[in-house]
């Protein structure tokens, strides 16, 4: 072959491979994109998640930790822990305990009061019993001090629900 025609085929070969580098080039920008948006999103997904979850949970805790207080300050019976545990939360039931003498209601897992009372009484006209004079609101779950399992009832005790 001449020199002419070695040239040609050096400078078509030369074109080739500068517009294929070309078209790579374009080709791994859009992959990245493509990878940095899919990344991204799915993080800004699972961040978004976790604040909520936070939120919500700082949301319970206060509605706890408010019913506690207005617990203490207004309730003399279970009756009456059963009405404000309505006005904060009205999906959720509480329980009582006659043998441990205390009422337990649970917002979740997590945030949850022990109500101790003094004493038994039954109404005359239902005869149905309830708890008397409020003594006390333990409020260790709501600080941290206590798990969900330590405070879970015997199966031997007997609960009912207002």
């Amino acid at each position: 072959m001449n020199i002419k025609n070695i040239a040609i085929v050096l400078t078509v070969l030369l074109v080739a491979i500068a517009a294929m580098l070309l078209m790579q080039k374009g080709n791994y920008v859009d992959q990245a994109t493509e990878h940095y948006n899919k990344t991204t999103q799915n993080t800004f997904k699972a961040t978004s998640k976790i604040v909520e979850y936070v939120g919500n949970s700082i949301d319970v805790n206060k509605m706890v930790w408010a019913l506690a207080c207005e617990g203490i300050q207004t309730a003399k019976s279970s009756q009456d822990m059963a009405k404000l545990e309505a006005k904060y939360f009205p999906a959720t039931k509480g329980s009582n305990s006659k043998v441990k003498m205390t009422r337990h209601f649970e917002a979740s897992t997590f945030y949850f009061i022990d109500s101790k009372f003094d004493k038994v009484d039954t109404d005359k006209k239902t005869d149905v019993w309830f708890l008397n004079n409020l003594s006390s609101i333990d409020v260790s779950a709501l600080l941290g001090l206590v798990t969900p399992a330590a405070t879970a009832p015997s199966e031997e005790e007997e609960e009912y629900e207002e």
